[in-house]
């Protein structure tokens, strides 16, 4: 049986692109005929609201799946994409995760749920919110690859070494082989910019984690975020887009 490929996609500070990335990574995975699973771990819901799942309504989500009220499977989602389907949440998940934390062992919830359905999807993409707390945990936990959203514009040395730290605690407390899959960079100009941002950060030595890729500045992405829509859904012709794309082959490369 082939099992999906679990990745969480990561960024310590708001502002990194984090979920705009899961959001158009998982478009651009379906878009090539890749049966593909969004799963939005943040309260905040962005990937959820920007999916533009919303209007369709729902009767369940993440947090109905994590306090029993239903299973993962009438959970998930149709989106206007064959190939993909969306687990939304709410603000009721930061209730719900408030119980859950704690407890160590809760932090294998998320991932032991996503087994019912691995079998069914190519890939499985899930948005972790930007924060050191009990979802982010659960999210890499449930994961064996981290894609990480990074921009030039913020200072991450500190925010990329306390990132390595949770990764090995998730590592060495729940046995999981969670890899550093890619570091994606988004509003760039060029790969020299990303390039002298890395000197200028003290993080030459993650030059080969970087993605050959970049997501550029463009404004597509902030009208398609404004009406709530895949940037594929509103202009695939859009740099932007372009470049989800590419990245999406480039991952499909690497997990081949």
């Amino acid at each position: 049986m082939v099992m999906s490929k679990v990745l969480t996609i990561s960024g310590q500070k708001g502002g990194s692109g984090k979920s705009v990335t899961a959001v158009n990574l998982a478009v651009s995975f379906a878009l090539y005929g890749k049966k593909t699973l969004l799963v939005d771990c943040d309260p905040q819901g962005s990937v959820t609201e920007w999916s533009g799942i919303k209007a369709l309504g729902y009767p369940f989500d993440l947090s109905s799946v994590l306090n029993g009220k239903a299973t993962i499977i009438k959970a998930i989602v149709k989106t206007e994409f064959n190939s993909l389907d969306i687990l939304p949440a709410g603000f009721d998940l930061f209730h719900v995760a408030l119980k859950l934390a704690g407890t160590v062992s809760n932090e294998k919830i998320l991932r032991l749920f996503l087994e019912d359905v691995e079998p069914d999807y190519d890939y499985i993409i899930i948005d972790a919110p930007s924060s050191y707390g009990f979802l982010s945990v659960a999210a890499m936990t449930a994961a064996d690859w981290l894609i990480i959203a990074m921009c030039t514009q913020q200072n991450c040395l500190e925010d990329f070494h306390c990132l390595l730290k949770l990764i090995k605690y998730v590592r060495a407390t729940h046995e999981t082989p969670l890899k550093i899959a890619s570091i994606l960079f988004n509003r760039c100009k060029t790969k020299d910019e990303i390039d002298r941002f890395l000197e200028d950060q003290n993080l030459a030595e993650i030059k080969d984690l970087v993605s050959q890729n970049f997501i550029p500045e463009d404004g597509a992405v902030k009208k398609s975020i404004d009406k709530k829509t895949p940037l594929a859904l509103y202009d695939v012709k859009s740099p932007a887009s372009s470049a989800y794309l590419d990245f999406a082959k480039e991952m499909v490369l690497v997990f081949k």
